[in-house]
């Protein structure tokens, strides 16, 4: 391997939903140096690269294949030839329907070294996440993945082969040729009622599934507006319906907004009961200069501090990473006490080795304010770690009390524009929308051109479920006018949040029964 060429990696992204992305291939996009990515790659898969990575969209238009596909391969020389970590990041699998053969022979014509990650390929998984088993023991023994298109004449190719046999044929890329794929199929001896599923967008929240059989789904998908990207299914095994009913919140679809670290503990509760989880990781966390400048210069003030106080588990988390960068010995803090707002942010602090000396039996910044009085000792000091522009509970509870404090922002939480428009462009079709804080709140409802130009709030018929009273009461000052359906959760938790979507949903469903 010559050194002054860098390495690419071919990695395959699977068929849309984050998680179905391999162990090895999240590895490699931490890594990234450039990202080459297609147009319908999940773009919450790109924040798994480094911030210094650069990111370039190769999606192909329709038409445009041979001339796109050409300049792909020229970008995976010219950047592996700067030394770079590249990475190759394409839907489904490489090879399967996705050109990947012809960029890792460009590579070797060059001598490029190279590595291919395998991916979930649509042609299985889409069906699978639909309820459809592409094989099932004396209804289909085989199965047939066949490209809707070429790229060459944009049709199928002669189906006759295909018509004839039992097993399952899946279509790739067959939205466009549906009526030529169906008129070949029937012409070539297919039986009529033959059942067959399109399932349109699937493991996404957008995901459908459109039955009927080969007389009548062309009807049925012009009705149903059925656009791509859609796999097609033809075959006995269109007739299951393979997803459990029976789990609490299965067809629910739901937004949940917030920190990549809450969020991803709502979409594991969340998807563990049946739920179509839309994660939309909208707040980054960024660590502030309080501890290096000020702390790191005052050693001293550990002497005269008591209690630590955190009101979130990205505060705990902030905490012990920047004393950790700061170099600073954690026995400096043997001899304080701590105190946190609820069971999150415990157990985040238990991650650490130590336990909670104070924890309010209600999970608010004011029990937390109000209880932690009760604790202090005569003359001890309070240090609260926390996010910039925190509530100001905290102040007017120690300020009307004449409690002594130091209140520290470590972090602030940084919006990130390109998943609230994401989110907007999704929210139509939830059943609820999560949101964790009050400033996740206002992240998302300050772009007011998605609320206003695209009139998409309007077609949101779903419930909005916010995770306290402050929460609550920033949702409503931002949408003063609103109708729609706004409840608390009874825990200010995860768990709590799940807990009140499971008892809406108990709720709907007597109020459907009766």
């Amino acid at each position: 391997m010559r050194r002054d060429r860098g390495k690419v990696y071919l990695i395959g992204a699977g068929p849309g939903d984050t998680g179905l992305l391999s162990v090895r291939g999240a590895e490699l996009l931490g890594q990234a140096e450039v990202l080459l990515y297609d147009r319908l790659i999940n773009p919450m898969l790109l924040l798994e690269v480094p911030e210094t990575c650069e990111k370039i969209l190769v999606g192909k238009r329709e038409g445009a294949h041979q001339c796109i596909q050409e300049k792909i391969n020229s970008l995976l020389r010219k950047k592996s030839l700067e030394g770079k970590r590249v990475v190759r990041l394409k839907g489904g699998d490489p090879f399967v329907f996705g050109r990947g053969g012809e960029e890792i022979l460009a590579l070797e014509k060059e001598g490029i070294p190279y590595e291919v990650v395998p991916g979930i390929t649509s042609s299985i998984a889409v069906p699978a996440l639909a309820g459809i088993p592409v094989t099932h023991r004396k209804v289909a023994r085989s199965f047939h993945v066949i490209t809707g298109h070429t790229a060459e004449q944009g049709i199928t190719e002669q189906l006759e082969q295909y018509a004839s046999l039992d097993g399952t044929l899946v279509f790739l890329m067959g939205v466009g040729n549906l009526q030529e794929i169906v008129r070949q199929l029937l012409e070539h001896g297919k039986p009529a009622d033959t059942p067959v599923s399109i399932v349109e967008r699937g493991s996404t929240i957008y995901q459908r599934r459109i039955d009927g059989t080969l007389d009548t789904i062309l009807e049925l998908s012009r009705l149903e507006a059925v656009r791509p990207p859609a796999v097609f299914v033809v075959g006995k095994v269109s007739a299951y319906h393979m997803q459990s009913e029976r789990l609490p919140l299965a067809g629910c679809r739901i937004g949940v907004t917030g920190t990549s670290h809450i969020v991803k503990k709502l979409e594991r509760a969340l998807k563990e009961l049946g739920a179509n989880v839309f994660v939309a990781p909208h707040l980054k966390i960024v660590p502030t200069d309080t501890l290096k400048n000020r702390w790191r210069k005052e050693n001293l003030m550990w002497r005269t501090v008591h209690w630590l106080v955190f009101t979130s588990a990205n505060g705990v988390q902030q905490f012990f990473k920047q004393i950790r960068e700061l170099g600073m010995d954690r026995r400096m803090l043997g001899h304080l006490k701590y105190a946190v707002i609820g069971e999150g942010t415990k157990k985040a602090l238990w991650e650490y080795g130590i336990r909670a000396d104070y924890i309010p039996k209600d999970y608010t910044v004011k029990e937390l304010a109000v209880g932690l009085m009760k604790e202090l000792k005569a003359g001890e000091h309070i240090c609260v770690l926390r996010a910039k522009n925190g509530s100001k509970e905290l102040e007017k509870v120690w300020d009307k009390a004449g409690i002594p404090y130091e209140d520290l922002s470590i972090y602030q939480a940084k919006v990130e524009e390109n998943i609230v428009e994401l989110l907007w462009e999704s929210v139509s079709v939830l059943d609820y929308l999560v949101f964790a804080s009050a400033f996740g709140v206002q992240g998302f409802l300050e772009k007011k051109e998605f609320l206003y130009k695209r009139k998409l709030w309007e077609e949101f018929q779903g419930t909005m479920v916010s995770i306290g009273d402050q929460t609550k009461k920033v949702l409503r000052e931002m949408l003063p006018k609103t109708k729609k359906k706004i409840v608390v959760a009874d825990c200010h938790t995860v768990e709590g949040i799940v807990q009140k979507i499971l008892a809406c949903e108990k709720e709907d469903f007597d109020e459907k029964q009766t």
